[in-house]
């Protein structure tokens, strides 16, 4: 069930979608239906707050200090981690955020990071700075959870990619953005994706757009529709939205999706886990 409310809540898991648009933040009239913030997707249970990506909507992200918070990177593209410096980080000053990535280890993770955020692209050496983050290997986060369990996938993107599924009171839930899907994948990924509460895909592109597009890392809505139809899931949201895509092109392709299970991610939305 979908739920658009701003208010705190404790021991319900859910999935919030503070980001849903690719390539760069587009902040119009014309996109403030489905959102304009980049990637970045919010799962919290009783005992975690799990964030994928931090792209400009992590600055949303309200950092509980009753949660451990563990921050995953997908990739090092700057839609996905631009908005790691514009968080309050208004949280205890003894609470750390764990940072990690399933295809990169903890010295590549900070050193891609600490690069990103110092000159003479930021004006100052930001994880320096802010004293709020341990860095830590995938493998050593994920073995340490008693009641999650988490894998990853390794996608078809540019510069390495992971995708990640977490298991939580036996329900399911897949975030793939950042993949240019190829039939080789197929079985693969429907493995991964099967039996699914939520899928979260990337369509930033329409088929029509895909031939000038290869070799960019996506793929498209029509892709995500035929994996759907494969796979048991409650949720298919499709996500990662062209910079370009208004809201009422993306209103047009929602009435003719073949199924209600199949959605468009939209920035704000809260759905139960």
């Amino acid at each position: 069930s979908y739920l658009h409310v701003k208010f705190k809540f404790y021991h319900l898991n859910m999935i919030i979608n503070h980001g849903v648009r690719g390539s760069i933040p587009n902040a119009s009239r014309k996109t403030v239906g489905y959102g304009g913030n980049t990637l970045c997707v919010e799962i919290k249970t009783s005992k975690y707050q799990l964030i994928f990506d931090c792209g400009s909507g992590f600055s949303k992200v309200d950092l509980d200090n009753d949660l451990q918070t563990i921050l995953f990177i997908s990739h090092f593209h700057h839609d996905h981690i631009q908005g790691l410096a514009f968080n309050e980080y208004n949280s205890a000053t003894d609470k750390k955020i764990i940072i990690t990535s399933a295809h990169s280890n903890k010295e590549t993770t900070y050193n891609n990071l600490f690069n990103y955020y110092k000159a003479p692209y930021f004006p100052i050496k930001f994880l320096e700075i802010v004293n709020k983050f341990e860095f830590n290997e995938f493998d050593n986060v994920v073995h340490n959870f008693t009641d999650l369990k988490i894998n990853s996938i390794e996608l078809n993107h540019p510069g390495l990619c992971s995708g990640y599924s977490i298991m939580s009171n036996q329900k399911k839930f897949c975030y793939l953005l950042d993949n240019e899907f190829q039939s080789n994948q197929k079985d693969k990924l429907i493995k991964f994706c099967n039996n699914s509460e939520t899928v979260i895909w990337d369509g930033m592109y329409l088929e029509s757009e895909m031939a000038n597009k290869k070799g960019w890392g996506h793929s498209s809505i029509e892709q995500g529709i035929e994996i759907a139809s494969q796979i048991e899931v409650k949720n298919f949201l499709i996500s990662h939205h062209a910079p370009q895509r208004e809201d009422s092109e993306i209103d047009s392709l929602q009435k003719n999706l073949p199924s209600n299970k199949i959605k468009f991610a939209s920035e704000n939305e809260v759905i139960e886990f």
